[in-house]
């Protein structure tokens, strides 16, 4: 049968011709010839059916790849202008739009391949861009987006003429078929460019390509093309791309608002504008105008739709609003966000209208993650708003309202354990509510809000809400209702500690029949209670769990057979708990245990496979080069497994708490659980280096336990005298640093901040000498972090959004800012040589401009700083620390207040008489500190006793410096304290003093310090015992 005939037998509808006329082309195919064959059959317009030429151009293009280099320069110039002609005269679109595919094949051939680069193609695609037939100017854009690739690595400097005709074909009056070929050819030619400086060539075009989308928004295709550029503009550096932000949001949010658009297309458009805010959260929050109209759009969608808004999985229009929202607060400095967000929400509680009230209060859950700390701030305003939403009469806004409890409960602690007295007996009564959505979602708030909880406060309770969640799982047929009641049993627990044992047995009873479960439907449910049974460990200690130690064990284990992720990863997080109960009775496990986490840490979850083409995945895939060597050509993409990431994490979480507790037994492994970490240190996935960074300190305890009985005895600052640290110790304290200091370089903010509480954790653990070989290293990468030029920082630069003195407090910082002060802990004076660089990078953010937390942290470590280093601060007091603290103590902050008399106070300490002319500067800045109320909140209560602290550390320091008589008696009013007990023995250490040197001072207030110890050895006191028997025995004096 002759190649047309075969071809021919490609477009019957009969599955055995098809497969006879494969087996027979395929060797035909395997011979250079057959590509002049093929161009033969594509020119025969006139004797070949379309399906048969059309076929002919798939051919072509599947193995005009594998044969071109064999031709000579005359025989590819030939094929080049035939293709041309072929294109130019072909009167059928599917045959045309085959062809397209061939030229841009042939273009990338030329290229790449040692080419001798094809001028023609432009010229012809210039030419057709000019025709007067719109069929001729829609092929040309047809190959340019073809060609995308070869344009963009090979072909620059044909940049501008191309820019020429895009702009010629996206006017109004062109034809609809070519606009839309211009726009996707633009577009992917735009999304190609995205990160590169050459954007800026085509980026003047982006109004006119919204336009064309505008006025074609029914076209899903090409809004998904135009969404997709857009959404890979929003991660573009280049200024000429964001100074179109404007015209980009006011077209995805026409699209958004759009509610005859497919649910698929208005989700692609909110993404745009989540990944705009997370790619330039500053400029994007600037936009005040803007920003507005975003949130009118999210807030009118979520009040007029009937989704509950606590229902966020399905793809409604609520909750592409709710996970828009929900990004904008994450990303966006809470400077410009949080005040829009809550006034809306705020006028909508106030509302008489359901709809509104629902949207009010879910908004108000939806940005509690991103906005934690400001809500935690203004709860006292917020709160009684949702407490009031939580018994409304619409079951919508009730359970939305629970949605919003949940939230706060899980993201504003433990601010919001203040209100515990009012939460507690609404979500009581919500158990019970008739909307089953409100019952389950009431479970989450009590497992959200019970997990910080104390006894004390879940005491009156605690047998109706155990009763009320069992009643629940036993009564319920839903498995959503059986699965949160189970978490909350398990919140509830861990709240009520060891008051939770008359109930471990029945509990433990209910839990043992879910984790028998073997219907595959039902492993979720199994697994929460699996955890249940981890939490209700915790609560009740060893003593009381053990009897329940080895059933829950063996259910877990026999977990691990099962082909499900979930069941794992419940597994191995009740493993990660039981062992922090059972401690060394864990131990038996660790043989069999051990080698199955290493196993699945070093497991790779994602696999490189060939990636498939269009048209390998289509048509005639038998007929690709399938057996000829070099197939793919490297061509493969990574597919990864997220269920399997996830069960990673959940391994390198419970092998880092086996180590952390089950003592000397867990060294025989230390060395095969170091390799598999260490490789996990270099994935690519932020999840895993941030695990990797919290079980690594770990590893260094088991060998603690094994050579040092469980505590190495160091010495502040002693680099000279012998090393404490046994050769195995001090091999995997190395081993540990040296990857999480690589691990402080990673880009993910995250997995630095971790790192660095790991480094932090380990050095205080082991001392100067487990520091002294890493020290400059560590030191460097640290300095670095404080002053923003990490990696993990200057990706923000990258992307056009340099640092400002008000962003919101950092992780990093934080986390570098506390491994300084255990740098000061571990080297003591040592460090001293290292303030001329790190005070300036730490006092930066103790400026007036930044935030109250930065603010807060600079002088609490300043504080730091003072206590470990003591005497050798003395150079900077005059110039760092005293206007520090002057200026910290006038703050309108009372965190930075208390944190700034609680510094004026350590310096006077270890200063002694050197500050003692210093003394009527931090006096006159403590006084309206006195003047504060405590009864108004926690926060001032803790400024005013450390304020009193202060007071106290001066007068042992040096009370000749102290004028009396002005100072004692507004001192004394201020006690006994009332929030911060760490303080106690300061405070009493001073007054015992004044009354032992039979100061006339302190004898002439004998009523007011009789007051004081009375109720510091009250049965209600909290002043420790031994500080109490000191009070008690200096009494009589007072008498």
């Amino acid at each position: 049968m002759s190649l047309a005939g075969l071809l021919s037998a490609l477009t019957q509808p009969d599955t055995e011709a098809i497969r006879h006329a494969e087996v027979a082309l395929k060797p035909v195919l395997k011979d250079p010839r057959c590509v002049p064959a093929l161009v033969e059959i594509l020119k025969a317009k006139d004797t070949q059916p379309p399906a048969v030429r059309h076929v002919g151009g798939i051919l072509l293009r599947k193995r005009l790849a594998g044969h071109y280099d064999k031709f000579d320069v005359a025989t590819r110039t030939a094929l080049k202008a035939e293709i041309l002609t072929v294109l130019a005269q072909e009167p059928d679109r599917s045959v045309r739009n085959g062809m397209i595919g061939v030229a841009a094949s042939l273009g990338k051939l030329e290229c790449t391949a040692g080419g001798t680069s094809w001028p023609e193609l432009f010229q012809f695609i210039a030419a057709a861009g000019a025709e007067q037939q719109p069929e001729a100017r829609e092929m040309a854009f047809g190959l340019l987006q073809e060609m995308t690739d070869t344009i963009g690595m090979h072909l620059k400097t044909q940049f501008q003429p191309i820019a020429g005709l895009f702009a010629n074909a996206l006017v109004a009056t062109e034809d609809p078929k070519v606009q839309k070929s211009a726009v996707k050819a633009v577009g992917q030619l735009l999304s190609f460019l995205a990160d590169e400086p050459d954007v800026d060539v085509f980026a003047g075009l982006i109004p006119s390509i919204l336009e064309v989308a505008a006025r074609n928004v029914h076209d899903d295709e090409l809004m998904a093309t135009v969404l997709d550029v857009l959404y890979d503009l929003a991660y573009s550096p280049s200024q000429s791309v964001t100074v179109h932000m404007l015209p980009i949001v006011q077209f995805v949010l026409q699209c958004i608002q759009t509610q005859d658009l497919e649910m698929g297309v208005r989700d692609s458009a909110a993404l745009v504008i989540a990944t705009m805010a997370e790619a330039k959260p500053k400029t994007f929050g600037k936009e005040e105008a803007m920003l507005s109209q975003i949130l009118d759009t999210l807030f009118t969608l979520i009040q007029n739709s009937p989704d509950s808004a606590a229902e966020m999985d399905s793809p409604t229009e609520t909750s592409m609003a709710q996970g828009t929202l929900d990004m904008l607060a994450c990303e966006i400095p809470k400077k410009y966000i949080f005040q829009p967000v809550v006034s809306r929400c705020v006028q909508r509680l106030n509302s008489p209208q359901p709809n509104l009230r629902k949207a009010g209060v879910a908004c108000l859950g939806v940005i509690a993650e991103g906005c934690s700390e400001p809500l935690s701030d203004h709860l006292a305003e917020l709160m009684p708003y949702v407490l009031q939403c939580a018994q409304d009469p619409d079951s919508q806004v009730r359970e939305c309202a629970c949605f919003c409890l949940g939230q706060i409960s899980e993201h504003c602690q433990p601010d919001v354990l203040a209100y515990s007295e009012q939460i507690l007996p609404i979500v009581f009564n919500l158990l019970d509510d008739k909307t089953v959505a409100v019952q389950a979602t009431s479970c989450y708030v009590l497992e959200m809000f019970c997990e910080r909880l104390e006894p004390d406060a879940i005491r009156p309770l605690l047998d109706s809400i155990v009763k009320k969640l069992a009643a629940m799982l036993e009564g319920s047929t839903k498995r959503s209702v059986q699965e949160m009641a189970v978490a909350a049993l398990a919140a509830t627990a861990v709240a009520a500690e060891e008051e939770f044992t008359p109930y471990v047995g029945g509990v433990a009873a209910l839990m043992t029949k879910c984790m028998a479960l073997t219907d595959e439907n039902m492993f979720s449910l199994r697994g929460r209670a699996l955890e249940c049974m981890g939490h209700m460990a915790i609560a009740v200690g060893r003593e009381t769990f053990r009897p329940y130690f080895q059933v829950t064990m063996e259910c877990a284990c026999e977990g691990l057979t099962r082909d499900s992720t979930d069941l794992h990863e419940f597994a191995y997080a009740v493993f990660a708990n039981l062992s922090k109960v059972m401690k060394e009775e864990f131990a038996p496990a660790l043989p069999e245990l051990v080698p199955h986490l290493v196993t699945v840490i070093g497991t790779d979850e994602g696999s490189l496979e060939p990636a498939e083409d269009a048209e390998k995945a289509g048509s005639f895939g038998a007929l690709d080069d399938s057996d000829d060597e070099d197939e793919d050509a490297g061509n493969y993409v990574l597919h990864v497994r997220t269920a399997l990431l996830e069960v990673k994490k959940g391994a390198i979480t419970a092998v880092g708490e086996l180590a952390a507790h089950t003592g000397a037994a867990f060294s025989p492994y230390l060395e095969s659980v170091m390799q598999v970490l260490q490789k996990a240190a270099s994935n690519w996935h932020p999840l895993i280096k941030i695990e990797v960074a919290d079980a690594l300190p770990n590893m260094v305890v088991p060998s603690v336990e094994a050579y040092h009985q469980g505590e190495i005895q160091w010495t502040k600052g002693d680099v000279t005298s012998p090393s404490p640290l046994s050769p195995h110790t001090a091999a995997i304290v190395q081993a540990v640093l040296v990857e999480l200091i690589a691990l402080t370089k990673d880009d993910d903010k995250t997995t630095v901040a971790k790192s660095c509480e790991g480094i932090q954790s380990v050095i205080e653990l082991c001392g100067p000498h487990a520091l002294l070989p890493v020290a400059n290293d560590c030191l460097t990468c640290t300095h670095t972090l404080l002053t923003k030029t990490a990696p993990c920082q200057i990706s923000e630069d990258f992307l056009g959004e340099a640092p400002e003195d008000d962003d919101d407090h950092d992780v990093v910082t934080q986390a570098a800012c506390d491994l300084v002060g255990g740098f000061c802990r571990v080297m003591g004076s040592q460090f001293s040589q290292y303030l001329p660089q790190f005070l300036p990078a730490v006092c930066e953010y103790a400026k007036s401009s930044r935030p109250p937390r930065d603010r807060s942290m600079a002088i609490g470590w300043l504080s730091e700083v003072a206590q470990e280093l003591e005497g050798a601060i003395i150079d900077y007091w005059p110039t760092v620390f005293l206007p520090a603290t002057l200026a910290g103590l006038g703050d309108p902050s009372e965190e930075v207040k208390r944190n700034a008399a609680f510094c004026a106070g350590i310096c006077c300490e270890v200063l002694k008489e050197h500050v003692a002319g210093d003394y009527p500067q931090i006096l006159q800045g403590l006084e309206p500190i006195f003047g504060m109320d405590p009864s108004t909140g926690d926060s001032v209560a803790a400024c005013v006793d450390n304020a009193a602290a202060c007071i106290a550390r001066m007068i042992i320091a040096q009370p000749a410096s102290i004028p009396m008589p002005q100072v004692l008696p507004p001192f004394l009013r201020l006690l006994p304290l009332k929030t911060d007990m760490t303080e106690n023995e300061t405070v009493y250490n001073c007054l015992l003093g004044l009354i032992q040197m039979g100061h006339p001072e302190a004898i002439a207030q004998k009523a007011e310090l009789q007051r004081i110890f009375t109720a510091a050895t009250s049965p209600e006191s909290f002043v420790d015992e031994d500080v109490q028997a000191r009070l008690r025995q200096a009494a009589p004096a007072l008498q």
